[in-house]
Protein backbone atom coordinates (compact mmCIF):
# COMPACT_ATOMS: atom_id res chain seq x y z
CA UNK A 1 0.00 0.00 0.00
CA UNK A 2 2.55 2.28 0.46
CA UNK A 3 3.54 2.97 -3.17
CA UNK A 4 2.52 6.06 -4.49
CA UNK A 5 1.43 7.73 -1.07
CA UNK A 6 1.60 10.44 0.50
CA UNK A 7 4.60 9.67 3.63
CA UNK A 8 1.95 11.55 6.06
CA UNK A 9 -0.79 9.78 4.77
CA UNK A 10 1.15 6.66 5.62
CA UNK A 11 2.21 7.64 8.40
CA UNK A 12 -1.28 8.59 10.16
CA UNK A 13 -3.21 5.62 8.36
CA UNK A 14 -0.03 2.84 9.72
CA UNK A 15 -0.69 5.02 13.66
CA UNK A 16 -4.57 4.64 13.40
CA UNK A 17 -4.57 1.01 12.53
CA UNK A 18 -2.34 -0.71 14.82
CA UNK A 19 -3.45 -3.98 13.80
CA UNK A 20 -4.55 -5.76 10.63
CA UNK A 21 -4.06 -5.94 6.96
CA UNK A 22 -4.99 -2.29 5.35
CA UNK A 23 -5.02 -1.85 1.32
CA UNK A 24 -5.58 1.75 -0.16
CA UNK A 25 -8.09 1.70 -2.56
CA UNK A 26 -8.26 5.50 -4.32
CA UNK A 27 -8.77 9.18 -3.41
CA UNK A 28 -12.06 11.21 -4.23
CA UNK A 29 -12.22 14.98 -3.80
CA UNK A 30 -14.81 16.59 -3.14
CA UNK A 31 -15.72 20.54 -2.21
CA UNK A 32 -11.37 21.16 -1.37
CA UNK A 33 -11.98 18.10 0.88
CA UNK A 34 -10.03 14.74 -0.16
CA UNK A 35 -11.41 11.28 0.67
CA UNK A 36 -9.05 8.71 1.48
CA UNK A 37 -10.55 5.31 1.01
CA UNK A 38 -9.15 1.53 2.63
CA UNK A 39 -9.80 -1.80 2.93
CA UNK A 40 -9.27 -2.89 6.32
CA UNK A 41 -8.97 -6.69 7.67
CA UNK A 42 -9.07 -7.93 10.85
CA UNK A 43 -8.82 -11.31 11.34
CA UNK A 44 -12.23 -12.81 10.77
CA UNK A 45 -13.91 -9.43 9.90
CA UNK A 46 -13.18 -6.31 6.85
CA UNK A 47 -14.60 -3.31 6.43
CA UNK A 48 -13.41 0.19 5.26
CA UNK A 49 -11.64 2.87 6.39
CA UNK A 50 -12.39 6.49 5.03
CA UNK A 51 -9.61 9.50 6.01
CA UNK A 52 -10.16 12.71 5.34
CA UNK A 53 -7.81 16.10 4.49
CA UNK A 54 -7.85 19.41 3.51
CA UNK A 55 -6.95 19.86 -0.04
CA UNK A 56 -5.49 23.17 0.47
CA UNK A 57 -3.03 22.01 3.29
CA UNK A 58 -1.29 18.78 2.74
CA UNK A 59 0.00 18.23 5.61
CA UNK A 60 -0.74 15.77 8.56
CA UNK A 61 -2.70 18.16 10.43
CA UNK A 62 -5.39 18.26 8.46
CA UNK A 63 -6.03 14.38 8.37
CA UNK A 64 -8.36 12.63 10.40
CA UNK A 65 -10.37 9.24 10.74
CA UNK A 66 -14.01 10.41 9.19
CA UNK A 67 -15.49 6.68 8.94
CA UNK A 68 -14.81 3.23 9.35
CA UNK A 69 -17.11 -0.15 9.46
CA UNK A 70 -18.19 -2.71 8.33
CA UNK A 71 -20.27 -1.65 5.57
CA UNK A 72 -20.52 2.34 4.24
CA UNK A 73 -24.28 1.95 4.72
CA UNK A 74 -23.98 3.41 8.07
CA UNK A 75 -22.13 6.39 6.41
CA UNK A 76 -24.96 7.50 4.59
CA UNK A 77 -27.80 7.09 6.90
CA UNK A 78 -25.92 9.58 9.34
CA UNK A 79 -25.05 11.47 6.85
CA UNK A 80 -21.61 11.52 7.14
CA UNK A 81 -20.23 11.15 3.54
CA UNK A 82 -22.29 12.89 0.91
CA UNK A 83 -23.74 10.38 -1.70
CA UNK A 84 -21.94 11.76 -4.89
CA UNK A 85 -18.88 10.58 -3.27
CA UNK A 86 -19.99 7.35 -2.00
CA UNK A 87 -20.86 6.30 -5.89
CA UNK A 88 -17.25 6.74 -6.15
CA UNK A 89 -16.15 4.85 -3.33
CA UNK A 90 -18.61 2.20 -4.80
CA UNK A 91 -17.25 2.19 -7.84
CA UNK A 92 -13.87 1.71 -6.38
CA UNK A 93 -14.56 -1.11 -4.52
CA UNK A 94 -16.03 -3.00 -7.43
CA UNK A 95 -19.34 -3.19 -5.71
CA UNK A 96 -22.04 -2.34 -8.82
CA UNK A 97 -25.16 -1.04 -6.43
CA UNK A 98 -25.29 2.86 -5.89
CA UNK A 99 -25.61 4.50 -2.63
CA UNK A 100 -29.57 5.33 -2.32
CA UNK A 101 -30.84 8.09 0.38
CA UNK A 102 -33.38 5.42 1.59
CA UNK A 103 -32.25 2.28 3.10
CA UNK A 104 -32.29 -1.17 1.67
CA UNK A 105 -35.46 -3.02 2.37
CA UNK A 106 -32.82 -5.83 3.59
CA UNK A 107 -29.07 -5.99 3.89
CA UNK A 108 -27.64 -6.75 0.36
CA UNK A 109 -25.44 -9.82 -0.27
CA UNK A 110 -22.92 -7.35 -2.20
CA UNK A 111 -21.13 -5.49 0.22
CA UNK A 112 -17.35 -5.01 1.63
CA UNK A 113 -18.72 -7.72 4.19
CA UNK A 114 -22.25 -8.51 4.19
CA UNK A 115 -22.19 -9.35 7.57
CA UNK A 116 -26.23 -8.52 8.47
CA UNK A 117 -26.84 -10.57 5.18
CA UNK A 118 -25.27 -13.59 6.77
CA UNK A 119 -26.90 -12.93 9.65
CA UNK A 120 -30.79 -12.60 7.66
CA UNK A 121 -30.42 -16.57 6.29
CA UNK A 122 -30.40 -17.71 9.85
CA UNK A 123 -32.44 -15.01 12.15
CA UNK A 124 -35.52 -14.43 9.22
CA UNK A 125 -36.55 -18.25 8.91
CA UNK A 126 -36.41 -18.12 12.43
CA UNK A 127 -37.19 -15.18 14.30
CA UNK A 128 -38.61 -13.48 11.03
CA UNK A 129 -36.39 -10.32 11.98
CA UNK A 130 -34.38 -9.19 9.32
CA UNK A 131 -31.49 -6.26 8.80
CA UNK A 132 -31.40 -3.74 6.91
CA UNK A 133 -27.70 -2.73 7.44
CA UNK A 134 -24.24 -4.96 6.93
CA UNK A 135 -22.80 -2.13 9.28
CA UNK A 136 -21.91 -3.04 12.76
CA UNK A 137 -23.15 0.37 14.03
CA UNK A 138 -26.04 -0.02 11.75
CA UNK A 139 -26.97 -3.61 13.17
CA UNK A 140 -27.08 -2.30 16.80
CA UNK A 141 -29.19 0.85 15.80
CA UNK A 142 -31.89 -1.64 14.31
CA UNK A 143 -31.95 -4.06 17.43
CA UNK A 144 -32.06 -1.09 19.74
CA UNK A 145 -34.94 0.37 17.59
CA UNK A 146 -36.76 -3.10 17.47
CA UNK A 147 -38.56 -5.22 20.32
CA UNK A 148 -35.09 -7.69 21.00
CA UNK A 149 -34.80 -7.77 24.90
CA UNK A 150 -31.52 -6.14 25.86
CA UNK A 151 -29.46 -8.83 27.77
CA UNK A 152 -26.03 -8.81 29.44
CA UNK A 153 -23.60 -9.92 26.77
CA UNK A 154 -21.95 -12.23 29.55
CA UNK A 155 -25.22 -13.83 30.45
CA UNK A 156 -26.76 -13.94 27.53
CA UNK A 157 -28.96 -16.97 27.21
CA UNK A 158 -28.85 -19.16 23.90
CA UNK A 159 -29.86 -17.17 20.43
CA UNK A 160 -28.52 -13.84 21.47
CA UNK A 161 -28.04 -12.17 19.17
CA UNK A 162 -24.10 -10.28 20.38
CA UNK A 163 -22.90 -7.20 18.89
CA UNK A 164 -19.29 -5.01 19.30
CA UNK A 165 -19.94 -2.19 17.28
CA UNK A 166 -16.95 -0.80 14.89
CA UNK A 167 -14.80 1.95 17.02
CA UNK A 168 -12.92 4.51 15.80
CA UNK A 169 -11.28 8.19 16.82
CA UNK A 170 -10.45 10.77 14.70
CA UNK A 171 -6.37 10.03 15.18
CA UNK A 172 -6.96 6.28 15.32
CA UNK A 173 -7.20 3.16 16.64
CA UNK A 174 -9.13 1.85 14.52
CA UNK A 175 -11.00 -1.18 15.50
CA UNK A 176 -13.73 -3.63 13.61
CA UNK A 177 -16.31 -4.63 15.03
CA UNK A 178 -17.92 -7.88 15.45
CA UNK A 179 -21.89 -9.23 15.42
CA UNK A 180 -22.29 -12.77 16.52
CA UNK A 181 -25.32 -15.52 17.56
CA UNK A 182 -24.54 -17.46 20.63
CA UNK A 183 -25.49 -20.88 20.33
CA UNK A 184 -26.65 -23.94 22.46
CA UNK A 185 -23.41 -25.49 22.72
CA UNK A 186 -21.88 -21.85 24.75
CA UNK A 187 -19.98 -21.01 21.40
CA UNK A 188 -20.35 -18.13 19.37
CA UNK A 189 -20.61 -18.08 15.83
CA UNK A 190 -20.97 -15.52 13.03
CA UNK A 191 -19.77 -14.86 9.53
CA UNK A 192 -16.08 -15.71 8.36
CA UNK A 193 -14.84 -13.23 5.26
CA UNK A 194 -11.39 -15.62 5.48
CA UNK A 195 -13.90 -18.54 4.28
CA UNK A 196 -16.29 -16.42 1.89
CA UNK A 197 -18.31 -15.08 4.75
CA UNK A 198 -19.32 -18.84 5.36
CA UNK A 199 -20.84 -19.54 9.24
CA UNK A 200 -17.97 -20.33 11.46
CA UNK A 201 -17.39 -20.94 15.42
CA UNK A 202 -15.17 -18.20 17.30
CA UNK A 203 -15.15 -19.79 20.22
CA UNK A 204 -16.72 -19.80 23.76
CA UNK A 205 -18.51 -16.83 24.59
CA UNK A 206 -16.16 -15.92 27.35
CA UNK A 207 -13.27 -15.85 25.24
CA UNK A 208 -15.35 -14.07 23.18
CA UNK A 209 -16.90 -11.23 25.50
CA UNK A 210 -13.27 -10.88 27.35
CA UNK A 211 -11.43 -10.00 23.61
CA UNK A 212 -14.13 -7.86 22.72
CA UNK A 213 -15.13 -6.17 26.00
CA UNK A 214 -11.54 -5.06 26.74
CA UNK A 215 -11.79 -2.10 25.06
CA UNK A 216 -15.21 -2.19 23.39
CA UNK A 217 -18.95 -1.35 24.42
CA UNK A 218 -20.87 -5.23 24.26
CA UNK A 219 -24.18 -5.09 24.31
CA UNK A 220 -26.74 -8.49 23.97
CA UNK A 221 -30.27 -8.93 22.61
CA UNK A 222 -32.76 -11.58 22.56
CA UNK A 223 -35.30 -11.66 19.28
CA UNK A 224 -38.98 -12.10 20.37
CA UNK A 225 -40.41 -15.75 18.69
CA UNK A 226 -43.02 -14.22 16.08
CA UNK A 227 -46.35 -16.49 16.58
CA UNK A 228 -45.88 -17.37 12.83
CA UNK A 229 -42.58 -18.57 13.70
CA UNK A 230 -43.72 -20.78 16.83
CA UNK A 231 -45.93 -22.87 15.31
CA UNK A 232 -43.91 -24.30 12.38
Amino acid sequence: MANGLDQNLLTFVQNAVPEGRIVFCGEVASNETDYELFVLQQENRRGVLVITGDSADPSAKSLQVLFADTSLDFALSQSLIAPEVLSEFYALLGITRSPSIQAAATAPAEDIYPIGASLNTVLGPIAGFTFRSNSTSGILQELERSDAIPVSPGAAPTGSILVCPTTCCPAGPVSLGSVVILGPDHQVYGPDFRKGCAWACFGRLETWVEKYGAQNQLFGFLLRARPEQASI
